[in-house]
């Protein structure tokens, strides 16, 4: 058997030698595509009905692949804080073994003055041929102990992180569902009214060419007539097109199959968007509070801090304590099993003279991370006042885009009434439809800009769209969070904290109270 050792040894060793890279077979990749397409196709359930806002934000956090995705990273950090938590446990260890010899363990002693071979202690055997023996050892290193505790904190900080990049990424979910559900209403609601037009335009392309062929008409004017009807199909049909993207884009993020057939729920009449009344102190003490980020950056700091105690832990003296039950089957033994304990210091004397180094380069570390988080602390506060802009842009550019569609509403029926006189082109009355859809949808698109708007001030204060711990499976319990949550918002049910800060003084604008002017200090 002892000979057989080596020649298994060099069998294994060589077969790693062999290995060559093995591509997937194309019924591999088959095999692997279509069960990807089932999982897509299952992942979420077609709708029943038409989709509202809220069922298509609540779909997004219940069904959206990203979303997943930060649920699933959430769960395998609270996993590994389960297996972290671990490593301060003393470590137990079971051993055990057979071990064969082709000779006796022969053995002899001589005296140490004379170097003489003692004959009563010739060729002596104190070890069987064939033993075999076990162990199972207890051992706890107290330094290793207050690194194991060290980095459980971290990894607990590391599962608060996840959870923040969870809120984060529902915060933008909700944002982008908003504009795109607007936009995708928009599409449902104007593309019916822009292919009649688009068919009327080429109908009357296909008359003037007709006209043009017989001669009934002067060839430049009749040129000229073609090529601004076919410009404004090529304008009518590429925004055709751009709206059906929409609702591909607004599935998408509803984790819905694209190519998937739903209908959305057109309201009649364009809901008012009330504004955030809040001043822009207000806003920027409940962004600093509550955003994602700033709060991922405090679990980073309180991280880099854990990790420089690690480091100069690691310069203690390291105390090992270690008990053990053995057994063993030599023969030659008085006793084949007992207990045995013992403690034993370590220290690694080169490393101690780098103290200083360690606690120069933990105070390094610290200023870092609290320079990280300033600077977070800076763009979040031009976040909002760049969302509280962007929102009061976005109302007058709405307004604006209301009145002009209205005046270009109108100027479509004067139009279409001049026709129906004989007073005016067709091209005349052509142009005036396409003119008011266009700014129809003109004015829808500034509402989901201003709807975006109002998201993007909502995602920069950091508030929560669904409560702590809420479950992301029950679809008609999310729509009724969302709802209620709106409601609160919408309702001024914001906490504004106490930052210790100068009272400001608000401005009042356009649409509420968003701007404000910081007090002045005593003594300027």
């Amino acid at each position: 058997m002892l000979l057989r050792l080596p020649a298994i040894t060099l069998c294994v060793g060589l077969s790693a030698c062999v290995i060559k890279p093995e591509p997937f077979t194309l019924g591999e990749n088959i095999a692997r595509a279509s069960k990807d397409l089932a999982a897509v196709e299952h992942s979420s359930p077609a709708p029943a009905g038409p989709i509202s806002l809220e069922e298509a934000q609540a779909r997004a956090v219940g069904y959206n692949l990203d979303h997943r995705l930060q649920i699933f990273n959430a769960a395998m950090q609270d996993r590994q804080l389960d297996l972290t938590k671990l490593d301060m446990l003393p470590n137990l260890t079971a051993n055990a073994g057979y071990v064969e010899r082709d000779r006796e363990l022969v053995s002899s002693s001589a005296s140490y003055q004379s170097g003489v071979i003692s004959p009563s202690n010739f060729q002596n055997v104190s070890v069987d041929r064939q033993r075999g023996f076990a162990d199972l050892t207890l051992s706890w290193n107290i330094v290793d102990f207050g690194l194991s505790y060290l980095q459980a904190k971290q990894q607990a900080d590391r599962v608060q992180i996840a959870n923040e990049q969870r809120r984060r990424v529902i915060n933008n979910i909700f944002q982008q569902v908003r504009s795109t559900y607007w936009t995708a209403v928009a599409a449902e609601r104007l593309r019916p009214r822009l292919r009649p037009i688009i068919a009327e335009a080429r109908r009357a392309l296909v008359s003037s060419r007709d006209l043009e062929s017989a001669r009934a008409q002067d060839p430049l004017a009749a040129l000229r007539y073609q090529r601004s009807l076919v410009e404004l199909i090529q304008q009518l049909e590429a925004v055709d097109d751009n709206l059906a993207i929409a609702k591909t884009q607004l599935a998408q993020l509803m984790g819905l199959r694209p190519g998937t057939q739903y209908k959305l729920v057109i309201p009649k009449n364009t809901p008012v968007l009330a504004p955030v009344r809040l001043t822009i102190d207000e806003m920027e003490r409940v962004a600093l509070v509550n955003r994602p980020e700033l709060r991922e950056e405090d679990y980073n700091t309180r991280i880099v801090q854990q990790e420089g105690r690690k480091a100069l832990l690691k310069l203690v003296p390291g105390v090992t304590l270690l008990g053990s039950l053995n057994y063993d089957s030599n023969n030659y033994l008085l006793f084949n099993n007992w207990a045995e304990a013992s403690a034993r210091v370590a220290v690694n004397l080169l490393r101690l003279a780098t103290l200083p180094d360690v606690k120069r380069m933990n105070e390094v570390q610290a200023e870092i991370a609290e320079t990280r988080r300033f600077a977070m602390t800076a763009s979040v506060l031009a976040q909002v006042q760049i969302a509280a802009q962007q929102y009061q842009i976005a109302r007058k550019n709405y307004d604006n885009a209301r009145t002009l569609a209205e005046v270009n509403r109108r100027i479509a029926a004067v139009a279409a009434e001049t026709a129906d006189a004989e007073t005016a082109s067709d091209l005349d009355r052509i142009f005036e439809r396409a003119n008011a859809a266009l700014s129809e949808l003109a004015r829808n698109r500034s509402y989901a800009d201003l709807q975006n708007a109002n998201a993007y001030i909502y995602v920069t204060l950091g508030l929560d769209a669904l409560p702590d711990g809420m479950s992301t499976t029950d679809l008609d319990a999310l729509v009724a969070t969302i709802r209620q949550r709106e409601s609160e918002w919408r309702s001024d049910k914001i906490e504004v904290p106490d930052l210790y800060s100068p009272a400001p003084t608000p401005v009042k604008v356009d649409g509420g109270a968003v701007a404000s002017v910081p007090a002045k200090k005593s003594g300027s």
